[in-house]
């Protein structure tokens, strides 16, 4: 009984067995074998151990069960012996090893009650950039083993902050670690290969594809909205921007985070940037205004808040506290215009403002069928993008600020 293996399985398999690592994270381009190797493993593992817990996650379950579920049906479908040592239940998506009792369930954190409920040995996380950090301390804390996680390097999120971490490590892979793929595959990945003369002449030479989903190395989008931005530490925002003014923007969140930065200007063309508060108001057991109070205290009724002027009565809500606070400038264009005038600036944000960090790298313009940036923004994953939107634009119209 034996699997055709990959080079990613082997290096899989040696770093999990050698019982160095907490976590271990596979990352590279497109059919690599990245998910395969996991999932062959796991297999073995069921079969060699007792009563032991595996759950993969996806950000969705249906999508868990149409890519992940249907990849360790095919590894254990391909072996007659392994296929008799399993019995699937497919209303609960889970496999069963007869003999160890041991499982594997296939769930999506799109039920918060499940993620919050579940207890395992080993999770694992196919396409770890379609979750939230949050969700992803929620299961692997509850995680006695080993946590996997698997991913397409197209952007720069918060996982990456781990490459330091002593319990971690890293598994890089591309299409050429996988000797089984279909000649049609690698025919398709090859075609994005700038240093190709033919992709150029059949237009379809792709930087941004080829280092993504051919090589599995980190690539900037070009259809990102904001670029260049630096970042400044705690410690110098405190010692070297103790002086300059402090302003707010604010963007209220129900189900949504309710993001807050804190924006100084240094007189010429650039503004410093802290995130204060991403949480959504749902889960804050109080009104916004008290929870900034207990919680931001530094913030005091002559501070300028820019709000987010499609919810008046929360800006109502925010005035009433006894707070500055101001809705921001509205009306048809104005998204359009206050990012342009965020783009005309230079933002330098503090590097414990992880959340902003994950909104700057992923907003973006939606792209047309030729794949090429059109002028509108995706609207999504922008709470504190949007906060420091209203707080820059506001000063730039009304406080003379120029730019």
């Amino acid at each position: 009984m034996e699997f055709k293996v990959s080079n990613v399985y082997k290096r899989t398999e040696d770093i999990y067995k050698s019982k160095k690592y907490r976590q271990i994270v596979s990352y590279g381009g497109s059919r690599s074998g990245k998910s395969y190797s996991i999932l062959q493993l796991f297999s073995i593992l069921l079969m060699a151990k007792v009563n032991f817990k595996i759950t993969v996650w996806r950000n969705e379950k249906v999508t868990c069960r149409a890519t992940v579920l249907e990849d360790f049906r095919s590894i254990i479908y391909s072996d007659v012996h392994i296929f008799n040592q399993f019995v699937e239940n497919k209303a609960a998506a889970t496999f069963t090893c007869k003999k160890t009792g041991s499982r594997i369930i296939f769930e999506g954190a799109d039920s918060v009650g499940k993620v919050l409920g579940m207890t395992q040995h080993i999770s694992f996380f196919n396409e770890i950039t379609e979750f939230n950090e949050d969700v992803y301390n929620q299961i692997t804390q509850r995680t006695k083993e080993t946590v996997f996680v698997d991913y397409n390097p197209s952007k720069k999120f918060w996982l990456d902050r781990y490459r330091t971490h002593a319990n971690t490590t890293f598994i890089q892979s591309s299409f050429r670690d996988n000797p089984f793929l279909e000649q049609g595959i690698i025919e398709k990945l090859l075609s994005y290969d700038p240093s190709n003369p033919i992709n150029h002449e059949n237009g379809t030479a792709d930087e941004y594809m080829w280092k993504v989903y051919g090589l599995g190395e980190l690539a900037e989008k070009p259809n990102r909205v904001y670029k260049g931005w630096g970042t400044i530490s705690r410690h110098d925002w405190h010692d070297r921007l103790s002086e300059y003014q402090s302003y707010y923007g604010l963007d209220f969140g129900l189900s949504n985070p309710t993001a807050l930065v804190e924006v100084k200007y240094d007189g010429d063309k650039t503004f410093y940037v802290r995130q204060r508060l991403y949480k959504p108001s749902q889960s804050m057991n109080m009104p916004i205004s008290q929870y900034i109070k207990d919680n931001c205290p530094d913030i005091g009724s002559e501070d300028l808040i820019v709000c987010d002027s499609a919810k008046m009565s929360m800006v109502s809500d925010m005035q009433y506290a006894g707070f500055m606070a101001v809705p921001a400038l509205k009306g048809p264009g104005s998204v359009d215009r206050g990012v342009n005038v965020v783009q005309a600036v230079n933002v330098i944000y503090t590097d414990d403002s992880r959340d902003l960090d994950d909104e700057y790298v992923v907003y973006s313009y939606v792209v047309d069928r030729y794949g090429l940036s059109t002028d509108q923004v995706i609207r999504k994953d922008d709470h504190l993008l949007d906060a420091l939107r209203y707080i820059i634009s506001y000063l730039i119209n009304y406080l003379d600020i120029k730019i």
